[in-house]
């Protein structure tokens, strides 16, 4: 239980930083009048924050604490920002593949898989609105 509970901890950094990433650059486009890509971001934005608090709530499910996790301060640059939110997704599907190999239980499991699929969307696609309520 005790490499579950990392996991979803590990997560939940790799989350927060990945929704404070987006808020930032959603806040520049929306300074920059590019609506299509305030658009965009505000999707990913959603989808990463939904990841968060899945697991989080699976981390109290399972008796963890979840630490208080402050926003990830770090430069924004609009130009150019896909090619960096795409290898960040990349890494996003590199964790969770990897955390898919571990021994879980199963609703751990379909937790990640169901985050594992939507960072495979955000990498491919570069939007969100993959996670289901």
């Amino acid at each position: 239980m005790n490499g579950i509970v990392e996991i979803l901890r590990e997560g939940r950094v790799r989350e927060r930083s990945q929704s404070s990433f987006y808020r930032r650059l959603a806040a520049a486009a929306e300074d920059a009048g590019l609506a299509d890509d305030v658009e965009r971001l505000n999707e990913l934005l959603a989808d990463e924050q939904h990841h968060l608090s899945r697991l989080t709530a699976r981390l109290i499910e399972l008796g963890g604490t979840p630490e208080n996790l402050p926003p990830v301060k770090g430069e924004t640059k609009l130009d150019g920002w896909q090619a960096e939110a795409r290898a960040r997704e990349a890494g996003e599907v590199a964790f969770y593949k990897a955390a898919l190999t571990r021994q879980l239980d199963q609703k751990t499991r379909e937790i990640l898989q169901e985050i594992l699929h939507s960072e495979r969307q955000h990498r491919e696609q570069l939007r969100g609105k993959w996670m289901s309520a």
